[in-house]
């Protein structure tokens, strides 16, 4: 009986110490992979930030009303931190928007690396292409 509680006791520390950490949109930590898209006639920029933990988040700028939405699992978003090392994110050099534009954004501490793409007169990468796609099938 004392040696069941104490596995029990100890079980449930453990589990406690797993558990990741959840974050407010106004408390992000400092690593973050954030797109969206933005331009047209209104300037609407709807921005998500992704965290490594699979929290989401969502924000509009002419509302300006920022909402978390459903997380995608931590498998999921592990996924993505990996494609965007994969990508080579910080590697490219690409601000090309048009009237509508879209963007991808890799956040490592106090670095920000930035991409965009719009421009009908710029072909941009069918990978960071499909990752974007990817990303977006994701947000519910």
């Amino acid at each position: 009986m004392k040696r069941t509680l104490v596995f029990s006791i100890l079980l449930f520390l453990a589990l406690l110490g797993c558990k990741s950490p959840r974050y407010s949109f106004d408390e992000l930590p400092d690593v973050q992979l954030v797109f969206g898209k933005g331009g047209g006639m209104a300037g609407m920029v709807d921005t998500y930030i992704l965290l490594q933990n699979g929290q989401l988040f969502h924000h509009n700028s002419v509302t300006e009303t920022t909402k978390e939405l459903q997380a995608l699992s931590k498998k999921e978003a592990s996924a993505f931190f990996m494609g965007i090392e994969e990508l080579g994110l910080s590697e490219i050099d690409f601000y090309h928007p048009g009237n509508s534009y879209f963007f991808l954004e890799e956040v490592k501490e106090n670095q920000r690396h930035r991409i965009v793409w719009g421009a009908k007169d710029h072909k941009f990468s069918k990978d960071c292409l499909e990752f974007y796609k990817e990303l977006k099938s994701h947000i519910k």
